[in-house]
């Protein structure tokens, strides 16, 4: 949790990385981030971002109720409820990132998990990138069902649709996407290569643990 002038500036930054990035496109994707007493500060809907300024990000309370709108009475993402609800089910959880990156929306169009071909997908992200069930965009059962894979990873693919990212801050979630777009893109040309070999044991283990740690509250 951060005060909120700082948290509208960590947004406005991760919004900004991800066009940077090639995440996403247009008005696509979201952030947000926790803020003291309960409520969150996330990017309006349909604003571009490189049009979006600090006092164009809106405070709404877990509910979803408004608190502050963005200038002249923009509305929180359609997607406001994805993020609540990692908020409420992870506590340790202080920004969420929703991205379109193209590997990986391969990945979630063909509802198949990332695997973890290369060792920053464990020690970043925790392991593969898992799938969750389908819901319409938009839709409460969209965060319902990020959250039934999320608990022991950073990242995970939106079946037909996209990618979602919890962590600590708006920067390090910008971070871990960009991780997990590049592990989707190294495991499709691993598979264009006959397939990846799986990494030791030992090195899942390691690894895990240590984003475990890092994430905290977990065993």
């Amino acid at each position: 949790m951060c005060e909120e002038k700082e948290a509208r500036a960590a947004v406005l930054a991760a919004t900004r990385g991800m066009l940077e990035h090639r995440l996403t496109s247009g008005t696509s994707g979201n952030v947000s981030a926790r803020l003291d007493g309960g409520t969150i500060v996330i990017t309006p809907s349909g604003l571009p971002y490189q049009d979006m300024g600090p006092g164009d990000l809106v405070v709404i309370t877990m509910a979803g109720e408004p608190v502050t709108p963005g200038a002249g009475g923009l509305a929180p993402s359609s997607e406001y409820q994805l993020h609540t609800a990692c908020y409420q089910a992870f506590p340790e959880v202080a920004a969420v990132l929703h991205s379109h990156p193209l590997y990986a929306s391969m990945f979630a169009a063909a509802r198949q998990p990332v695997p973890a071909v290369i060792d920053e997908a464990v020690i970043f992200l925790g392991g593969e990138i898992p799938v969750s069930p389908y819901a319409i965009s938009g839709s409460a059962r969209v965060g319902t069902n990020a959250v039934s894979v999320l608990a022991r990873r950073a990242s995970a693919l939106l079946a037909s649709h996209g990618l979602v990212t919890v962590a600590s801050s708006p920067a390090q979630a910008l971070h871990y996407a960009v991780v997990s777009e590049h592990c989707a893109q190294v495991a499709w040309g691993a598979q264009a290569l006959g397939g990846h070999v799986p990494l030791p044991a030992a090195t899942l283990d390691t690894f895990g643990e240590a984003y475990r740690r890092a994430r905290g509250g977990l065993s």
